[in-house]
């Protein structure tokens, strides 16, 4: 079997590094698996395959595979943990949640409401930000600021931008600056695109929360609403970050 590099999912900085597991020829870099750490069962993140055997050390596959993330969430987080002295497997846990069954219904706030229809027409500079958005989602990795004052219309471009990352199979997270603005975006969002959407801040519980990243790993919630730590969320095939209010003091705090 192909090896692979494994950062175990513990907390200990004695262990942390990553650790070689042998793994089917389907799992790749992003891959949350159940392996046999020591004597007990653990989680690890899958952050490299096609690697060599350090030399003596016996192999064992992994037990599982639970879910796979994207890879460029992988490097984020490792990215993390070197910025900001961590370890890896602290960092990767940001990305990478212990996920369970779901428990029955779902809180919302307004999901499964008739889709917000769209304006009749887009003003001239919404039309063009809205193009614009769209030709730089064609190519590589692309920052745009969509500047205006309040009520121009930017949260309707979000929406659209939105729209044309999910016609494209793609997914999107849009940030706010504090949790207090979440659930009159949340509304405006779930209005138009219904049980698409997911939301995550802090002020959700545990439970909660596995639940919306477990819609999110799924493919279940492509679009993301949320506040700072939401850009963790693991978003497949991720095409579009929206930060609103970009400039709010509190959407730069580390």
């Amino acid at each position: 079997m192909p090896l692979a590099e494994v950062y175990p999912l513990v907390s200990s900085r004695a262990v942390a590094r990553p650790f070689t597991y042998e793994v089917p020829d389907d799992v790749g870099k992003g891959a949350v698996v159940s392996i046999r750490f020591g004597r007990s069962a653990a989680r690890g993140v899958v952050v490299e395959t096609g690697v060599e055997a350090p030399a003596g050390v016996k192999t064992a596959p992994i037990e599982s595979l639970l879910y796979e993330l994207p890879p460029a969430l992988v490097d984020l987080a490792l990215w993390v943990a070197d910025y900001y002295g961590s370890t890896p497997a602290r960092a990767l846990e940001l990305v990478a949640p212990k996920l369970r069954a779901r428990r029955g219904e779902r809180r919302t706030t307004g999901a499964g409401m008739a889709g917000e229809p769209e304006p009749e027409e887009l003003t001239e500079p919404q039309r063009k930000a809205v193009a614009r958005i769209v030709a730089a989602m064609a190519g590589d990795s692309t920052h745009l600021l969509l500047a205006g004052a309040t009520g121009s219309g930017k949260t309707e471009v979000y929406l659209q931008a939105c729209a044309a990352a999910l016609a494209r199979g793609r997914g999107a997270i849009v940030l706010v600056p504090e949790i207090a603005l979440t659930p009159q975006t949340l509304g405006r969002f779930q209005a138009r695109f219904g049980d698409r959407i997911a939301v995550l801040h802090s002020g959700l519980t545990d439970a909660e929360r596995r639940d919306e990243r477990e819609r999110i790993v799924s493919g279940e919630a492509p679009v993301v609403v949320g506040a700072r730590s939401a850009v963790f969320a693991p978003v497949p095939h991720l095409g579009l970050i929206c930060v609103d209010e970009e400039h709010d003091s509190s959407s730069n705090q580390c």
